[in-house]
Order: C-alpha cells, then sequence, then structure tokens
C-alpha cells in the first residue's frame, strides 16, 4: 500500500494516456454511449481499459480520490513492466542516474526527504523582528509579575503612591522590548530587504529534496497537488523527515559539480543591437541570477515529479 503526500493527477493521466495503447480513444467513445455498451467496445489490454475507466469516473462530478491512488498504482505497474522505471535508493551514485549511462528518464526513488517552503521562510523573515521583541518580554514575565504583587500589597494614600512610582516606572519598561532601539530598526531593515529577496528568487517554491550517495536529488512540488495542507504535511512528517520516502519523477536536469550551465551570448551582424539581441541577453542575466538561488554546491538532479509517498 500507498500513503501519498503528493500526486499530480493530470500529468499522470496525460501520460498514462500515451503509456496505456488506445485509452484516448476509448475515453471518449465512452462518453457518447451508455456504461454497459462499454463492455463491447475492444480495447488492446484490459489494464488500458480499468485505467480509461478511472480516467472517466474523476471527470465526472462525483469526485472520487481513491480512484486517482488505483490510477496511480496501474500506471507505476505499466512503467516497470515496460522497462521505463529505474528504481534506486539512497545508495545510488551520481553516474547511475545519468541518462547518457543508461538510466531511464523515469526514475523512482526512495530516500530521506527534506522540505523547503520558501513561502513560509518568507513568512518568518517578515515577523521575525516581532517575534524576538515578543520572546523579550515574555523571558521577563516573573519579574513583572512579582512587580504587580509588590504594587498590590501598597496602600492607596499619598505615601504609598510615591513609592510605587518607581515599580510602576519598572513595569513600564519591562513591558516592552529590551533590545536596543537602533538593533531593533537595523534587524527590522535587513529582514525586510532579505524577505523581498528571497520572495523574488524562489517564487513561493515548495522543494523536496533526497541526499544520496554522492548528489542531491530535488523537485518543485506544485501544492495543489499536495494531498493535506503543507502545514499538517511537516508537522506529522518533519521537515526533515526520519522515514523514508518514495518520488517518483522525470529527470529534468543533470548537474555536475562545478558546471557553470549558462546560455552562450547573443552575437549582432552590426555594433546596434536590436531588441531581440537585448531581449535575450536579459534573459541570459536573470537565469544567471535565478542560479543563486536554485544550483547547488554538488552533484544534482532535478525532477519533475509525478508522486511522493510512503510506502506501508
Amino acid at each position: 500500500m500507498r500513503n501519498f503526500l503528493y500526486l499530480d493527477e493530470y500529468k499522470m493521466y496525460s501520460l498514462s494516456s500515451q503509456l496505456f495503447e488506445g485509452v484516448t480513444d476509448y475515453i471518449l467513445n465512452e462518453s457518447k454511449t451508455q456504461r454497459s455498451d462499454s463492455e463491447t467496445q475492444k480495447g488492446p489490454v484490459a489494464s488500458g481499459r480499468l485505467m480509461a475507466e478511472i480516467i472517466e469516473t474523476t471527470s465526472a462530478s462525483i469526485e472520487k480520490k481513491f480512484l486517482h491512488d488505483y490510477a496511480y498504482s496501474i500506471f507505476e505497474e505499466k512503467l516497470s513492466s515496460e522497462n521505463k522505471l529505474t528504481n534506486v535508493d539512497s545508495n545510488c551514485t551520481f553516474e547511475e542516474l545519468n541518462p547518457e549511462k543508461g538510466s531511464k528518464r523515469f526514475v523512482r526513488i526512495t530516500a530521506k526527504a527534506q522540505f523547503l517552503d520558501s513561502l513560509d521562510v518568507v513568512k518568518t523573515l517578515d515577523n521575525l523582528v516581532d517575534m524576538q521583541d515578543a520572546v523579550s518580554i515574555i523571558s521577563n514575565n516573573e519579574i513583572r509579575q512579582l512587580l504587580i504583587e509588590k504594587l498590590g500589597e501598597l496602600g492607596e494614600n499619598k505615601a504609598a503612591k510615591l513609592s510605587s512610582a518607581p515599580l510602576r516606572a519598572e513595569l513600564s519598561r519591562l513591558s516592552k522590548s529590551q533590545r536596543p532601539v537602533d538593533e531593533v530598526a537595523n534587524d527590522r531593515l535587513q529582514y525586510k530587504h532579505l524577505s523581498t529577496i528571497l520572495a523574488h528568487g524562489f517564487k513561493g517554491r515548495l522543494d523536496i529534496s533526497m541526499q544520496l550517495h554522492d548528489c542531491i536529488v530535488s523537485a518543485d512540488l506544485k501544492r495543489k497537488c499536495l494531498k493535506d495542507d503543507e502545514d499538517f504535511t511537516f508537522k506529522t512528517y518533519s521537515r526533515i523527515s526520519n522515514i523514508e520516502f518514495v518520488i517518483l519523477g522525470i529527470i529534468t536536469q543533470y548537474r555536475p559539480s562545478g558546471s557553470t550551465e549558462e546560455p552562450g551570448e547573443a552575437s549582432s551582424d552590426d555594433d546596434s543591437a536590436n531588441m531581440r539581441d537585448v531581449l535575450r541577453k536579459s534573459a541570459n542575466a536573470i537565469h544567471g541570477l535565478e542560479r543563486q538561488f536554485t544550483s547547488g554546491e554538488g552533484n544534482e538532479i532535478v525532477l519533475d515529479p509525478i508522486a511522493v509517498y510512503i510506502e506501508l
């Protein structure tokens, strides 16, 4: 059994329609006939017909989530039987996943995972100064409580009010952040601009990464494809997992350590660059900036993820 954390249903069904020959035609016919008539139609394989029925059913107004999970099981089994899938674990090396060395484009990796939610990081930075101030105030709560008790013991006469003035002044001071004003202002300025850079650079990405023998495998997850909310997922499984996950996806980038992977500079026949050259150079500059956020120091393989789950 599989406990799914993530499933890109559209991508799975798109690939399934190509993997199972004749499924698309079957679905088109199914939409025009009664369900009982579908049994008389000729399909290439029984599993293909079953997949078609699942796709057709899930496109109806009544959504049945469990059918997506079962459809995935059929999809993965078909990839394996057609020898289109490479299965590896955390001991796998960078070269073993090289498509030019025999690895399939579809890979199924079993390893411990780490999640990076850029939205959560940006949100934390936006509120970090306020949280630091709150911690500073909370840490003095016992002292404030003692001051309040002393004030309660004093009477209401004129002498008592005079003697209570220093206590009230101290209570007021301890009810505010104890951090220096200049330090708070500098931190707020730093975190604000760091948040702006990260928000632009990561664009709200939710990443999953797995450490293999000599490389990292990473994938950008679509939030709408998560089975549960991010907060529930991270609290349940931890941002750095203690158990192994399975991710199935398509290798899209193969980055050896130290590779530049920079696009070539645009050339022009004359001294004056036309608008296309300007646009291309601008795109190159943006690409270089984005690599500051997406590139690691060591070997890295990037996947287009289809599913993330735990085997039970």
